[in-house]
């Protein structure tokens, strides 16, 4: 017999406790205190505490240049433009990610071409970019989603020979590698998030990272203070365009304070992810209504921003949804990440962003997004789920309940369809 699920009346399977996250301890603390009793509030050069993280980030990365902002989306809306990205340009993206790592696109008024995904890493897929290409293409915008590192040796082939731009989205990627090389290393520019939930944090902010002193200059050009600029812009193109006409991306000095005192703990906290992730894998192991993501390569890493999976229907009597919603109630923090691809969504389908059909309505030839344009994301958003949750100390425990959620959760698919067909009869 069953233990009763949750739903249905049963004590939750999960009692350990969830890692505390952000982490904020004395060490944090005593950084923070440091800069609004020692810095300046504002600083809008390369200067203080955030010059020391912008400098210890690129150098991590083994890149020259690091431009701290106040969040991932101005990071990689800079991103694009410091790329070189003009109005009307076409720019290769994934509809399999927040809407972020595509608004950047739309913001400097190019226009998103979708390509398709890997259905194991929900990744870009290299031969699905290169059917997009076309004469206006100018970047590829590659998200390492979930923290799976992409394929950059391909995408990295492909760019190279087509003369595009790379920026990558490490939004949710910090610490992970391809190939060995930490990603955010191997695109045209690096682009991060530093937001309460990501693997890095400042409570808010972002970073961008790259080596092309023309790149960092015209990115910084566009969202930083003139004091900075007049400080630092060497090039004649970009120092005869100052003045105070830039988006304000400033970083907060206490966001700089909090992420450049966590930077030390990176690499053991994303240790400690990767084994959380592969011993959740092995206790659902064999689980028929649940896929695991196959090994990576042993040069890779993934950082488990989220812990994915793939929902297997039909082997048990419950959808994605429902599955998802009684893992829940077993406190597992079951979340479902794209339930729609992008290209699908309002703003795509009205070409409705700035309004009056900007940025499409500068695009040289119409672009229309269809239904089964990116088929392998489309079947994807309705069978990925993830346990979310930053799991940066070893969890045994915890992994243990959230593996036992779920296989409480198939053990009782039967009754809990009668649960929720009851429901829906409720509610009708």
């Amino acid at each position: 017999m069953p233990e009763t699920a949750a739903l249905l009346g049963g004590e939750p399977a999960v009692s350990a406790p969830t890692p505390p996250w952000p982490l904020v301890d004395e060490e944090t603390l005593a950084a923070i205190t440091k800069v609004i009793t020692e810095e300046t509030l504002c600083p809008v050069g390369a200067e203080g505490t955030q010059g020391e993280f912008e400098r210890r980030f690129a150098e991590m990365h083994g890149r020259k240049f690091g431009l701290a902002v106040n969040g991932g989306t101005a990071a990689l809306m800079l991103a694009l433009h410091g790329a070189g990205v003009l109005p009307g340009d076409e720019v290769i993206a994934s509809p399999f990610t927040w809407g972020a790592s595509v608004s950047c696109i739309l913001q400097n008024l190019a226009i998103p071409i979708f390509a398709d995904i890997d259905p194991h890493t929900f990744t870009l897929d290299p031969a699905s970019i290169e059917a997009k290409i076309t004469p206006r293409t100018k970047a590829i915008v590659v998200v390492h989603i979930f923290g799976f590192p992409a394929d950059m040796t391909r995408i990295m082939e492909v760019a190279n020979r087509r003369g595009l731009a790379v920026i990558e989205d490490c939004a949710q990627a910090h610490a992970g590698k391809h190939a060995g090389r930490y990603l955010g290393s191997w695109g045209t520019v690096g682009a991060f998030s530093l937001q309460a939930s990501k693997n890095l944090t400042g409570g808010e902010g972002g970073i961008l990272i790259c080596d092309d002193r023309e790149v960092y200059e015209r990115a910084m050009s566009m969202g930083t203070h003139p004091q900075r600029l007049y400080a630092e812009l060497e090039l004649p193109e970009f120092r005869e365009k100052i003045d105070s006409l830039a988006f304000n991306y400033r970083m907060h000095s206490m966001s700089a304070a909090m992420a450049n005192s966590q930077l030390q703990h990176l690499e053991g906290w994303t240790l400690a992810r990767g084994r959380n992730a592969q011993s959740l894998y092995d206790e659902v192991r064999g689980l028929p209504y649940v896929e695991i993501p196959p090994p990576l390569l042993e040069t890779d890493r993934h950082a488990y921003y989220n812990i994915p999976f793939v929902y297997r229907p039909d082997v048990i009597p419950l959808s994605r949804d429902e599955f998802v919603e009684a893992l829940k109630a077993e406190g597992v923090q079951g979340n479902i990440y794209v339930r729609v691809p992008l290209y699908l969504r309002p703003r795509f389908q009205n070409h409705d962003y700035f309004g009056r059909g900007y940025p499409w309505a500068i695009a040289e030839e119409p672009v229309v997004y269809r239904k089964g344009g990116c088929p392998v994301a489309e079947r994807m958003a309705k069978v990925e789920f993830q346990v979310s949750g930053n799991y940066y100390e070893d969890s045994p425990e915890l992994m243990a309940q959230i593996g036992a959620a779920m296989r409480k959760v198939g053990d009782n698919a039967a009754e809990l369809r009668k649960w929720f067909d009851g429901r829906k009869a409720g509610a009708s």
